[in-house]
């Protein structure tokens, strides 16, 4: 994640849904719908108590720098335990590849949301190549979903061109779908956290990235807002998606999260201030962002994060205890799994969302915008 600028609210009127949202609601909603990212699953941190389909492996220090923290000496120990844990329970990976290890790094020196060198593209092609070559033979038919990269839209994740940002993603593309076809890449997500986020992904997929690319991913942080704000910013990126000819490939949220109050203080992080507090009085809120979410066509939505010290997770950073907003997990993971034809309407400030449940008993939630 970091950094992230929030989002300021937002007035929109929505008289009907886009052929978009209609189209994308005739499939039951897998259990891979419902994502999450786990920091610390190997240090400390409880299996999540909440049903889920899909793992984003992103701060969970799996990438190239961890991996292969000097040239050809691989680290793969903790990544592995996370594969088996993920397949004991039936659970889908999705691995970012991304920030480049120091030794490999264009610009070694320079600095990062994390370590020196790690948002510059890589020195030497045939490096990045080796690391996704290795990554791929080793979990064949084991990890099927790798994104490139994250957030290259924000200096402190990427600060290559856009150029090397479509080779990097043709070049992984090539290989990992040479190792097996059935895998997905996943393309660089843009987060709303800079003004050009949009602007961002149509040049991507112009510039020859929609050729290198089975998924088209995008970072939805609303921040100062509840979920409704998501509507307008999916529906600019399938704007953009139709306009690329890429309107069929699915479309995943794989990052979006909120500020849970908690019990402990860690609510007053000083990363999160400013951010809209989500409380237990904020009924249903889970199910309105999923729902929302659904009816306008994003396939998968990973919540950041399950075990967040800034106070974006489910459980207290201290005490490991589950936040009240897990129950709300629950309960919306319960009425959504196996729902189709999911519809949501908003008249003024009043919203609703229609679906039909897996038994075949229609549903619906509806709630007021503040």
């Amino acid at each position: 994640m970091k950094p992230v600028i929030a989002m300021g609210l937002f007035t929109v009127v929505i008289s009907c849904l886009s052929s978009a949202s209609v189209s994308a609601q005739s499939d039951a909603i897998a259990k891979e719908f419902f994502g999450l990212h786990i920091h610390r699953a190997d240090r400390g941190t409880a299996w999540p108590e909440v049903p889920f389909g899909s793992w984003r492996l992103w701060d969970a220090n799996v990438t190239w720098a961890e991996l292969e923290p000097s040239r050809g000496k691989w680290n793969f120990s903790r990544l592995d335990k996370y594969i088996a844990m993920a397949e004991m329970r039936g659970v889908d990976i999705l691995l970012p590849l991304a920030n480049t290890p120091g030794w490999a790094a264009a610009r070694p020196s320079e600095a990062s949301a994390y370590s020196p060198g790690n948002a510059s593209e890589p020195a030497t092609m045939d490096d990045w190549r080796r690391y996704v070559r290795a990554v791929g033979e080793r979990y064949k038919g084991r990890i099927r979903n790798y994104e490139i990269w994250n957030e290259p839209n924000l200096r402190p994740h990427f600060t290559g061109s856009m150029d090397k940002l479509v080779d990097l993603t043709c070049e992984a593309f090539k290989i990992l779908k040479s190792i097996d076809k059935s895998n997905k890449v996943v393309s660089p997500a843009a987060s709303t956290g800079t003004k050009d986020h949009i602007e961002h992904l149509d040049r991507f997929l112009a510039s020859g990235g929609k050729k290198c690319i089975d998924v088209v991913a995008h970072h939805f942080y609303v921040t100062q807002s509840g979920p409704e704000a998501m509507v307008p910013i999916i529906r600019d990126v399938r704007r953009v998606m139709n306009k690329n000819g890429v309107s069929e490939k699915p479309l995943w949220n794989t990052e979006t999260g909120w500020r849970f109050d908690s019990k402990d203080g860690s609510s007053d992080h000083p990363m999160v201030r400013g951010y809209k507090k989500i409380t237990a009085d904020d009924t249903n809120f889970v199910l309105k962002a999923f729902a929302l979410s659904k009816a306008e066509g994003v396939d998968r939505f990973y919540w950041y994060a399950w075990d967040n010290k800034s106070a974006l997770g489910f459980i207290d950073p201290h005490s490991g205890s589950p936040k009240p907003i897990v129950q709300q997990w629950r309960h919306a993971y319960d009425r959504l799994l196996g729902a189709s034809q999911v519809r949501c309407s908003q008249n003024q400030n009043n919203w609703i969302c229609t679906f039909v449940k897996k038994d075949g008993v229609k549903d619906e939630v509806s709630w007021s915008a503040k």
